[in-house]
């Protein structure tokens, strides 16, 4: 009994110890494990958009028989309780930044400096970040971002909306 409850101090004083002194031993946001349920919605909710594979494009659209990007993605978060703002530049605007993104996480592309395009990240791979989104062209697809000589050079960033939910 002895012998843990000065395991259990000393376990306390080196973690005063470390933090007073400005050591942080947290785990770095983009390896930090997902509970089990949050990986659980994720795949739900890729499922979920995945559903919509061929569905075609309508400019400023958001219902099931057509969606621009902006409006696909606020209609796939919505369904799982999670509010985005209603266009991409606003949705870059929202979430925690992440360098390598996950299944469920949102990509955002540009041309210059504003945000004009939004995904959703299906998963990754040796190829690359695969997306499913809404384009003007084909409509609703899946494809590999860095195997696209459109969308590669305009790739911004990627953010966490599930994580940051709170």
């Amino acid at each position: 009994m002895n012998r843990f409850i000065f395991i259990i101090l000393i376990s306390l004083f080196t973690l005063g110890s470390a933090k007073s002194h400005g050591l942080d031993y947290s785990i770095p946001y983009d390896r930090e494990i997902t509970n089990p349920d949050k990986r659980n919605q994720r795949s739900e909710l890729v499922a979920f958009a995945k559903t919509f594979l061929g569905t075609s494009y309508k400019s400023r659209q958001y219902c099931s028989n057509g969606f621009d990007c902006s409006g696909f993605v606020q209609y796939v978060y919505q369904h799982f309780d999670i509010n985005l703002s209603r266009t991409s530049t606003d949705m870059a605007k929202q979430g925690r930044r992440r360098t390598k993104p996950i299944e469920g996480d949102l990509v955002f592309f540009s041309s210059g400096r504003r945000i004009q395009h939004v995904g959703i990240v299906t998963h990754t791979d040796k190829r690359g970040i695969h997306i499913i989104h809404s384009t003007s062209s084909r409509g609703i697809i899946e494809e590999c971002i860095q195997e696209s000589q459109y969308w590669r050079p305009k790739y911004a960033f990627a953010k966490d909306v599930i994580l940051s939910k709170r």
